[in-house]
This record gives C-alpha cells, structure tokens and sequence, in this order.
C-alpha cells in the first residue's frame, strides 16, 4: 500500500441502513490509514446503492458515471442492495472497478486492497450472519444516532425487493448493541435510534427448540430486551424504533412502552394501504381494521402516542374504492407524519405480473394523499397548543435567537433561547403551529439532565 494517507467519497443512496453501513464502511477504512472526503480528488469512490424503486436504479448508475466522470483516477467500489440483483448489469459497467454485496459490507477495509478488479469479488457469501458493522460516533456529532441491530426480512411483500435483496432476517449480539450505545452515550449522545429492515424479527434466528420447552431460557433474546438493555446506560435519555411492521407488535412490545420510561411514545408503521383486498394482493398479512385497532390501542394505552406511516398509492389492482377505503381509514386514525410513494414495478416480484395502474391516476392519487397528510399532521399538532413538551434540543435555527429540537413523541419544536442549549431537554410551552413545526416558548428554570 501507498504509505502516504489515501481517500476515499461515500455516495449513500436509500435508508437509514445504509446511512449507518456507510458510516461503519468510513470507520473500517479510517484504521487504514484511509481519510473520507467529501469531494474530489480521491483515491477510492464507494457507492452503497438502493433498489427500493425503479427510479432508486437508475439513480444508481448515475452516481456511478459521475463520480467516475469527477474522479478518474478513483476505484469505483459499488455495493448495497442493487448488487445483490443486479449484479450482471454492474459488471458490464466500465466505471466500477470492484463489486461488493450487502453481506461483505463488513470486509470492505480487507476488499479495497485486494487489487480492486471486479474479478476479486466474493464467490459465495454467508448469508446467515450478521455483517459485524459498528460505528464509534456518528460524524458531525448530534443529540440522536442511529444503531443498527438486524438485517434482513422474513415476509415478502408483492412489490418489494428488500427480501430478495438483504436475506432472511439476521439479528445482531446484545453484547455488540449495548457497547454501541455506551459508546455513543459517552460521546455525548441523549437519543438512540434502533434500525433494521424488520426490526420485530430481531432475535427470532436465535430461537431454539429448547425455548419453547423453558420459555426462561436466555440463550436469545428479543427486541424488547434491546429496548431495556439500552434504557440502563447512563446519559442514554431516550431510546426509538426507525419502523416497525403492524404484526410485529405485539403485547410485548406495548407493555415496554408502559415499564420503560426512556422508550420514546412514537413509531414509524408501514401502511402502505387502507384497504383489506389490496393488502391481501400486497401480501401484507392484515387487515385494514386490524391496522386501525392497532392504532387505537396504542393511543389508549401509551400517552401522548404519535404515529408515522408509509402509505402507497397506485398498487396493481387499486381502483377508487379501494383508495377512498385508504383516505378514509387514515382520516380515522389522523397520522402525525405520512410518508406517500407512488407504485414502482420490480422485476422479480410477484406484482411484477400484475396488471399496472394508469400513470396518470396514480399521480393524481399521489398529491390528494400528501395534502391530506399535512392538514391530519396540523390536526395532531394543534392538540398539543397550551400544553409543555420535553424537548431535545438540536440545532440553533437559521434565524437568530431560535433553537429546534424533538419532543420524545416526535413532535418537531422551535422556540427562542438567549443561551446555547444544543444537546439539552428543555420544557417548552406550546403556542402556535406553522409549516408543521410547533412554535413555543421556553419555561423558565426547566432545564432538564442539562
């Protein structure tokens, strides 16, 4: 190797998954003796990909020629999901110099040496394992960082890839989550954000037939053990899930809420639709009531609950009153957030062969359910007017004299401070809602954990 310090780009494209693995890729390459840059030139481009959408894929192959065209003299390293079924089409591309799939994300600081030729890549590997990624500190420091702690996906929904492209669901060592979050605690850090593809598998691979005959066998463990394993490190103040599906919430999970104090009362719950018969075509394995039920009981049962959800628009097979049943069950339950996609094809999924949606129908479906979105997110913010909210605090804003921070429920805040307040839970007063912020005043001598 060169001895003098060589560089290497990140392109992160797709999920907080990938967000985190680019960071653990960083941190891998910095022990040898390899800086991240942010722009050119540099001696290595790694490109972690996305196949979630047809427009994720074409994404991909234009980062892939310009970082090429901006770097010419650069290893192009490619990897992420879109390997993984793609792979022949990356091979035929003259810009990448080496291949890498998701399950040797982990061995990249060992890979880049290896001459970088696309020849040099993996022959077959274990796609039972956990990739051992972790990270020290997330770069440009914060209040929230994510933790990934599973892998994988064990349903398999009609339109999505995730499951051909990541593998059956792969859970990582409590040991291994717990030293992360001290880690990330110690370097100043009040909130951790669990990640996964299907965070309720966490724990299932270790299950043996052993716990079924002494169910208090704690040779596993469970995503509920996660959450209060990392509620009993000291300077950690609150603890989140990224997603999780409907079905994977269970009374387990609802009764963590109620005994685990730092366990954040907000979580992220694919919808995708609001009607039983295209959740049926979709795969999904419930119901649109069993979805609202759910949600209703969260909202009984743990205080000040907010939700957040995907919603899909345009599935094969969606006429107007499977729609109509979608906006109507999402007027019932009134989202804080709602994160609207239109229907993408994928090859190699069983949708693929459906029957598509005019373009023009889905478009239209598309900006009704992102207007309706931002009048049930006002609608959730107003109840909270005259009340105080814990905020953690963020950032200043770019107006001086304001800072913005998260409520534990996910609740965006902004208020006026005369002091530095970065990293600190303060109560604030809440007073207006604008542009899906609430606007608030800071309650005088409630600066908490400070």
């Amino acid at each position: 190797m060169n001895s003098k310090q060589q560089s290497v780009k990140f392109v992160t494209l797709g999920c907080k998954v990938n967000q985190y693995e680019t960071q653990a890729m960083a941190e891998s390459l910095a022990v040898k003796n390899i800086k991240q840059v942010e722009g050119a030139p540099c001696d290595y481009v790694v490109v972690n990909t996305c196949t979630v959408t047809a427009d994720a894929d074409r994404n991909n192959r234009y980062w892939i020629r310009r970082m090429k065209r901006e770097n010419p003299q650069a290893r192009v390293v490619v990897t992420g999901c879109y390997v993984e079924k793609n792979r022949a089409e990356l091979e035929a591309m003259p810009e990448i110099d080496l291949i890498l799939s998701n399950y040797e994300k982990d061995k990249l600081h060992e890979k880049i040496f290896e001459g970088c030729a696309t020849e040099t890549v993996q022959k077959s590997p274990d796609k039972t394992r956990f990739a051992e990624l972790a990270v020290s500190a997330p770069q440009g420091g914060g209040t929230r960082a994510f933790v990934k702690i599973q892998d994988g996906c064990n349903h398999s929904c009609a339109f999505c890839k995730v499951v051909l492209v990541r593998g059956r669901s792969r859970s990582r060592e409590l040991k291994s989550i717990v030293e992360e979050v001290k880690r990330l605690a110690e370097g100043g850090y009040r909130e951790v954000v669990f990640a996964g593809i299907q965070l309720g598998a966490y724990g299932l691979d270790y299950e043996s037939p052993e716990h079924f005959r002494n169910p208090s066998a704690r040779d596993h463990y469970f995503l509920t053990d996660v959450i209060e394993a990392a509620a009993e490190v000291k300077g950690i103040e609150r603890i989140r899930l990224s997603s999780i599906e409907p079905i994977d919430i269970g009374e387990p999970l609802i009764q963590c809420f109620e005994r685990v104090k730092k366990f954040c009362p907000q979580m992220h719950i694919p919808l995708q639709s609001g009607d039983t018969e295209i959740l049926a075509l979709m795969n999904r394995r419930y119901s649109g009531e069993f979805y609202r039920d759910l949600i209703l009981k969260l909202r009984q049962r743990i205080p000040d609950f907010e939700l957040t959800l995907d919603v899909m628009a345009g599935f094969p097979g969606e006429e107007a009153r499977h729609f109509e049943n979608t906006v109507k069950l999402l007027e019932e339950i009134q989202p804080l957030k709602c994160h609207v996609f239109p229907y993408s094809r994928r090859e190699g999924t069983r949708a693929a062969s459906m029957t598509d949606v005019a373009p023009h129908l889905i478009r239209e479906r598309v900006q009704q359910l992102i207007g309706l979105s931002q009048q049930w997110s006002e609608a959730r913010l107003r109840l909270y007017l005259g009340r105080e909210l814990d905020v953690l605090v963020e950032k200043p804003r770019e107006q001086n004299g304001f800072y913005e921070g998260m409520a534990a429920n996910y609740v965006r805040v902004c208020f006026p401070a005369s002091q530095k307040m970065d990293g600190q839970i303060v109560r604030v007063r809440c007073l207006a809602v604008e542009n899906g912020i609430i606007l608030g005043k800071l309650v005088p001598e409630e600066v908490k954990h400070g």
